[in-house]
């Protein structure tokens, strides 16, 4: 057999923001503060820290895992996990 992941992607329902799991791995969305200034209007930047998944407990027995994550976000995800991206729909 190959080397195939699976990944599943889930929302945090205090924040909003997708996880990803991958094995017995996830990555969480991380708020990057510092690189939010009056210059570029507050905006937010993320960064993912990767885990053990029992390093995330308990927070992640709130995340609703799903599989309707728009696919730019899953593209985000699987470009982390090394995957090949998703095609984008075109109406």
């Amino acid at each position: 057999m190959g080397n195939f992941k699976t990944i599943q992607y889930g929302i945090d329902p205090e924040t909003g923001l997708i996880w990803s799991r991958c094995g017995s791995q996830v990555v969480v969305p991380i708020l990057h503060f510092e690189s939010m200034s009056v210059e570029n209007n507050f905006e937010p930047k993320y960064f993912f820290e990767e885990m053990h998944i029992f390093e995330a407990i308990p927070a992640i027995n709130a995340v609703k895992w799903t599989r309707k994550i728009p696919t730019e976000v899953k593209n985000i995800h699987r470009e982390y996990w090394g995957m090949k991206p998703l095609k984008l729909k075109t109406n």
